[in-house]
């Protein structure tokens, strides 16, 4: 009789484990291979990191500043002059909303429209005109432009152009 421990196989250590030899995959010549590619790699994210903007707190897409004080008081502007509660805010302050008020409101949506065609406007020149050739944001100075008005324009003649990192290092 044989002894329990003779008896016993080992899981998967029958003859139907067919699979191919084992053999080292890092053998020296995949080693320096791969320390190539990983070179190759680390080369690519450096050109990438030198061809990619600098930072710039003006290239957010937030309204702050100057700009956001326009956009309040032409907000507050148009949505008074075109309101439809208007004439019962003017009957309030008793003013006739169909006499002087009705003229009042009448000339009050003029520089309305022209805020509203500034703000267009506006959005149009820093978006598609100017903010290409300063390397900036086309979509953020579009928004800023239609919020902030002419004073959007104003701020991105202001500022550089801007520069990548890799021309900054260069410096």
């Amino acid at each position: 009789k044989k002894l329990l421990e003779e008896e016993y196989e080992m899981p998967f250590a029958d003859k139907r484990n067919v699979g191919p030899r084992q053999t080292p995959d890092w053998t020296p010549e995949k080693i320096d291979e791969a320390n190539r590619k990983r070179g190759e790699a680390l080369e690519w994210a450096r050109r990438a990191r030198d061809g990619e903007f600098r930072k710039d707190d003006d290239e957010r897409a937030a309204v702050e500043g100057s700009l956001r004080i326009y956009a309040s008081i032409a907000c507050l502007f148009v949505s008074f002059a075109f309101g439809r509660s208007t004439p019962a805010a003017l009957s309030l302050a008793g003013i006739n909303a169909s006499g002087e008020g009705g003229l009042l409101l009448d000339i009050l949506q003029v520089p309305a429209l022209a805020l509203v065609a500034a703000g267009i406007g506006s959005s149009i020149v820093s978006g598609v005109v100017l903010a290409p050739g300063k390397n900036r944001s086309s979509l953020t100075w579009f928004l800023k432009g239609l919020l902030g008005g002419p004073l959007a324009v104003l701020k991105l003649r202001e500022l550089e152009r801007l520069k990548t990192r890799g021309e900054s290092q260069e410096e």
